[in-house]
């Protein structure tokens, strides 16, 4: 009885690929799973019954296929779970268009009309003689409030062009000290007053300001990074995923670049 000596697996490759080129063909350098199954058939079939394959070297190649098996599926899961985070990012931004955030680096809030600027701090032990500075985006200082003392840890402002909270609180000020003195009149030129008599205050007009905040920290006078909240107006999703945060006034930012989200 003739017997084939192709029980070497190289010699088994070499056949198989000259007969099969192309139902091969899965890439440069490449060896599909579906070829490679019919690779190890096609070595049972031509194996020397005499001198069969060793049991350990085919365990091992069945092995081999499983992992090569199992790879594929983990690529298709991995891309799977891409895609459905992609989504999921581009849904978590869309709902971000139109909100005030707090970005890292910005020093400068823009002010809309009927709206509120923000600023956000971390004071960075127990602080006395907090003064906030606010500013005009030329730097020419519009109006100083003091805000006494405070505690380490984050701190917030928010200005209307006239009311200021910090934390969540009113802070209580003697309006008539501001530096602007403009108060809201008719169509007679009449001024307006509240139930009480009291004229009607005109809060700084829309447009661009900073916050600047020095405070007295362990006996030393420090100035503390102050950063200023943009709206958002629109979101891009780039190549493989990233978004982008298109901010009013042509600013951008990543969403890893957010410090708060404020409410309108």
């Amino acid at each position: 009885m003739a017997v084939s000596n192709v029980g070497d697996t190289s010699k088994v490759l070499e056949q198989y690929q000259n007969q099969n080129k192309e139902n091969t063909k899965t890439g440069d350098n490449e060896l599909g799973k579906d070829a490679f199954l019919e690779l190890m058939v096609a070595q049972l079939k031509n194996q020397n019954p005499l001198k069969p394959t060793d049991n350990q070297a085919f365990v091992a190649q069945l092995a081999q296929f499983s992992t090569v098996e199992g790879i594929g599926q983990l690529n298709d899961t991995a891309e799977n779970l891409t895609s459905r985070f992609n989504s999921a990012s581009a849904l978590q931004a869309s709902s971000m268009v139109g909100q005030n955030v707090i970005v890292e680096g910005n020093d400068t809030g823009l002010l809309l009309q009927n709206g509120i600027v923000s600023g956000y701090a971390e004071v960075p032990g127990s602080a006395s003689n907090i003064q906030l500075h606010i500013e005009d985006a030329n730097g020419q200082l519009l109006e100083q409030f003091s805000l006494g003392n405070r505690g380490e840890g984050p701190m917030s402002v928010r200005w209307d062009g006239l009311n200021l909270m910090v934390d969540g609180e009113v802070v209580q000020f003697d309006a008539s000290k501001l530096n602007r003195q403009e108060y809201l009149k008719d169509e007679d030129g009449e001024f307006v007053t509240d139930d009480e008599g009291n004229k009607i205050m005109l809060p700084y007009s829309p447009g661009e300001y900073k916050f600047e905040v020095s405070a007295t920290i362990s006996g030393k006078s420090e100035q503390l990074n102050m950063e200023m909240s943009s709206r958002v107006d629109s979101v891009t999703m780039g190549a493989g995923g990233q978004v982008t945060l298109n901010l009013t006034g042509g600013q951008k930012a990543g969403m890893d670049q957010i410090k708060q989200v404020l409410s309108s």
